[in-house]
């Protein structure tokens, strides 16, 4: 059995001395071995505090809900090191102190309380009527396998708070310090750190310093990106739903405080398993024995990144604000796409939440022509793709005008040839007095043949297959192109070579095909197109 004391001002050096290793000479924080995995964040209060001002506080602020006392203290003196703040970081008056922020890879969890003071390994805090003269509290490890807390209570009075303490011992900062060393930090040689050695009265040692979150930061690392993160708890019914980021699409857990003491060998958490998630909201049916306190959402996988920060929730009441609904897109079906998908049926479908809430689709930022997508439902759009600038990666968005979603495709050189006549976003009919566009698409580099017939009768010979010309009888030639790095390219031919009337009105197919041997040619899929005056 480890132990860490923290001790009046008169013993600092021995206090100090003891299970701290040497700090590294850029570090006045020091680690004293061992952290605190994802089975091993709860942490419980078995509350045999005698003194009348441990426990004489009986006001739940908002975002601790449901305990007072010394409870209370402990619980606001553990999530002070929390990567978060503890939803809106309130509950501490002293000081305009924000209870929470730390920013680590590491959350602890309230699980309620005990029934006794269990073992050196069972996260369980509680008071002890025997210290070592000067000793205030200690942490009794091995730390990785679990930790206990003493709070001195025959030699010290203890307050829990929450305001000041006048001459007693504020049981939330000695908590603070306390659990500082229960997730791996020794002694500080900063004085006015949390984890500095010695306590010198007041409630200075429940907001940790920059020194103290350099300590955790080191421990565990800066919040992963990858974390799951609760910005709101909603209870509706007997339901809860948790809205928040990087939540797992199957087999999260979602952890409630338990609203029983529980042994100190027994799990305390309340535990919903097997969860699913569309990544930003969960919902899940109460469990009976959940009490008012914290919720915490485990995602799929191992490590600290797949443990949420803890929220507050009295069980009844929305904490937190949830997120408005914006469009969400989370798949773009195919997500590799030819730089010319010709045609007028949609080619390309989104799907997301929220989707019917978008107001414009956005290609890399700029608005694509509304003719070209339809908002099919809640869950899906489908999009006739525009043409790029370039190949390779690009961002397909959706707004409602004041949030835009995004997700990647990459665009690239079609295979064989690829013909759209029109703009691209009316297609078949085009006014002749405008000119005819068109564009092509393939490898860049290559040269691509236009042809158009007012004849739909094949023109096959070894070289190449159209389907139109009538046996190579009514063909016009609209030119050779070569193929830019783009992939793609457009092309208008002017009113003036376009047929003048009274061919007006009449229907014209076109086709092309690359003139890069072997033989046969490809050729691209059959279009067509009716010129009107």
């Amino acid at each position: 059995m480890n132990a860490k004391h923290f001790i009046l001002p008169s013993l600092c050096l021995g206090g100090a001395a003891l299970l701290v290793l040497p700090a590294r000479p850029s570090e006045a924080f020091s680690k004293i071995g061992g952290s605190l995995g994802t089975t091993q964040r709860d942490f419980r209060v078995f509350n045999n505090f005698v003194d009348a001002a441990s426990n004489n506080n009986t006001t739940s602020p908002s975002q601790f809900p449901g305990w007072d006392g010394a409870e209370l203290a402990i619980w606001k003196g553990a999530i002070e090191w929390s990567s978060l703040l503890h939803g809106d970081g309130t509950g501490d008056p002293q000081g305009g102190n924000l209870l929470g922020g730390a920013g680590a890879n590491f959350d602890p969890f309230w699980a309620g309380s005990s029934t006794a003071v269990g073992n050196s390994d069972q996260n369980v805090v509680s008071t002890i009527n025997s210290c070592s003269s000067g000793v205030i509290a200690y942490m009794e490890g091995p730390i990785s396998d679990g930790w206990r807390i003493r709070f001195c209570d025959a030699s010290f009075n203890f307050d829990d708070g929450p305001g000041s303490v006048g001459g007693l011992i504020d049981i939330q900062g000695i908590m603070t310090h306390e659990y500082g060393h229960a997730l791996g930090l020794g002694h500080s040689t900063v004085n006015g750190a949390t984890m500095f050695a010695s306590y010198s009265g007041g409630t200075g040692t429940r907001s940790i310093a920059t020194d103290d979150v350099n300590g955790i930061l080191c421990i565990y690392g800066a919040a992963s990106a990858t974390k799951p993160t609760i910005v709101a708890t909603v209870p509706n019914a007997g339901q809860m739903t948790i809205y928040g980021t990087n939540f797992s699409a199957t087999g999260n857990e979602v952890w409630f405080t338990n609203n029983t003491a529980t042994t100190p060998a027994t799990d305390p958490l309340v535990k919903v398993t097997g969860v699913a998630s569309n990544g930003t909201d969960i919902t899940v049916t109460i469990p009976a024995n959940a009490s008012p306190g914290d919720v915490m959402v485990k995602k799929s996988g191992a490590g600290n990144a797949t443990l949420s920060n803890a929220f507050p929730t009295d069980l009844v009441n929305t904490f937190g604000i949830p997120p408005v609904p914006h469009p969400n897109i989370t798949g773009v079906s195919p997500s590799t796409i030819d730089a010319l998908i010709p045609g007028t049926a949609q080619t390309i479908t989104i799907t997301g939440t929220d989707l019917d809430l978008t107001t414009s689709l956005l290609i890399d930022g700029s608005p694509i022509a509304a003719s070209r997508y339809t908002v099919v439902n809640a869950t899906t759009i489908t999009l006739d793709m525009p043409q790029v600038a370039t190949l390779g990666a690009h961002n397909i968005g959706a707004t409602d005008g004041s949030a835009t979603d995004n997700f990647s495709v990459t665009i690239v050189a079609p295979a064989t040839p690829q013909y759209e006549l029109g703009n691209g976003d009316v297609l078949n009919v085009v006014d002749r007095t405008n000119g005819l566009p068109f564009i092509i698409a393939g490898t860049p580099g290559s040269v691509h043949v236009v042809n158009a017939s007012q004849s739909n009768v094949p023109s096959v010979n070894s070289a190449v297959s159209l389907d139109l010309g009538n046996n190579f009888t009514e063909l016009l030639n609209g030119g050779s192109y070569v193929i830019p790095a783009a992939g793609w390219l457009q092309i208008t031919v002017t009113p003036a070579q376009l047929p003048i009337p009274p061919l007006a009105g009449t229907t014209y197919y076109s086709q092309t095909y690359d003139q890069t041997f072997p033989l046969p040619f490809d050729t691209s899929s059959l279009q067509s197109i009716v010129l009107v005056p």
